[in-house]
């Protein structure tokens, strides 16, 4: 038992028994992906329907969950009179974890080792995972909520090609083969990014745990108003939960200074706070509510910080002459500035009509911030550092 309890996952020594048959690893670690990631967003419907007595139809509930996993995939529904176009990146962080998961098994049940056998393993899977999308898509509409099984196939086929994809180039270990046909200017720029972009998360995290503490007392007044009981309580914390990583990238952007908006006509940012009413959702009770005059400002030191320690990096890992590191500052934060530009578009959207149709950053407002608040000191920092050597 306790050879069993303490033997990993997956072992390279065990055979690999779909050596000839890579698309069948992958389109079995597909179909698990895909049934696990509905039922895990089915869940919160589920509990309901029980604890209401399962008087509807099981049916119900599941398509409200294919429904919640379909918005996990950024994929637009038509409900009502309103057309929701917004993601609750918990939910997307949770199939993206199964896609890779299942994509790791598929590649050491595949004896994948080259390039093309990782190819022979991943486009099946995306392949059964987007027809799946798609056909789920027809089952789970209905007269209030419609979806394209188009858009939804498409949607669904782009985030497992992204988890497939590297859970096969990781289980494989073919992420060194592919950075090694990298141009050697590339590492530092690519690493300067990856630093800011993981530099400016950090800080949005760290905003989201401070108002969530100092803002406990409106989280716990609005779940008092709201008596969920114990079943609607386990269903909000998991509705708060699946908005966590919204937030942080909302709270990178309170912290770069544009901020971001929970609502058409709404703005949170440093200095200027106007909200109108905020959908009853404990989580949303740490959106701060007002200014706290010139201490809000101090967030943008986040981001200086950041930019300080991506040209310390860019440096690093630079073995250019006295310049051309800052030429590469310039260039990582560019990149970060890309990356965040797109972590705002899907972090951000609609949720209904009129009022709501306006939620998250503006992307081209925080990629603008963050190339002059990270770029400015990463770029003095890598110019400056090397006539200290």
């Amino acid at each position: 038992m306790t050879d069993l309890l303490s033997r990993p996952f997956l072992r390279r020594t065990e055979p690999a028994w779909g050596s000839k048959l890579p698309w069948l690893a992958g389109v079995l670690a597909s179909a698990w992906a895909l049934l696990a990631g509905l039922a895990v967003a089915a869940l919160p419907a589920l509990l309901v329907w029980i604890d209401e007595g399962a008087a509807a139809p099981v049916g119900d509930p599941i398509r409200l969950g294919a429904q919640i996993w379909f918005a996990g995939h950024r994929v637009e529904l038509h409900v009502d009179n309103a057309d929701v176009r917004f993601a609750p990146l918990g939910m997307t962080v949770v199939v993206l974890l199964l896609l890779y998961r299942a994509a790791r098994w598929a590649a050491h049940a595949a004896g994948t080792t080259g390039m093309r056998k990782a190819v022979a393993v991943v486009l099946p899977a995306v392949g059964l995972y987007a027809v799946g999308a798609s056909a789920l898509a027809v089952w789970s509409t209905t007269t209030q909520v419609a979806i394209d099984p188009l858009v939804a196939s498409i949607s669904a086929g782009a985030v497992a090609a992204i988890g497939t994809g590297v859970g096969v180039v990781h289980e494989a270990e073919l992420g060194g083969r592919l950075t090694a046909r990298l141009p050697a200017w590339s590492i530092p720029v690519s690493r300067g990014a990856a630093a800011a972009v993981a530099g400016l998360i950090a800080v949005g995290a760290l905003l989201v745990a401070v108002s969530a503490v100092t803002n406990s007392d409106r989280i716990a007044a609005v779940a008092e108003a709201l008596d969920p009981g114990l079943t609607g309580g386990f269903v909000l914390a998991m509705a708060g939960a699946a908005l966590v990583p919204n937030a942080v990238v909302w709270a990178a952007a309170y912290a770069l200074g544009p901020g971001f908006a929970l609502g058409a006509g709404t703005t949170v940012a440093p200095g200027t706070v106007e909200l109108g009413i905020v959908p009853a959702l404990p989580a949303l009770g740490a959106v701060p509510a007002e200014t706290h005059g010139g201490w809000d400002w101090l967030v943008l030191t986040g981001p200086l910080v950041v930019g300080v320690v991506t040209g310390v990096i860019v440096h690093r890992y630079s073995a250019s002459g006295r310049w051309f590191p800052a030429v590469q500052a310039a260039a990582a934060t560019a990149t970060a500035a890309g990356a965040m530009a797109g972590l705002s578009v899907i972090s951000g959207g609609s949720v209904g009509a009129a009022r709501m149709s306006v939620v998250g950053a503006v992307p081209w407002e925080t990629a603008t911030a963050t190339f002059l608040e990270v770029g400015i000191p990463a770029v003095i920092v890598a110019a400056l550092l090397p006539r200290r050597r």
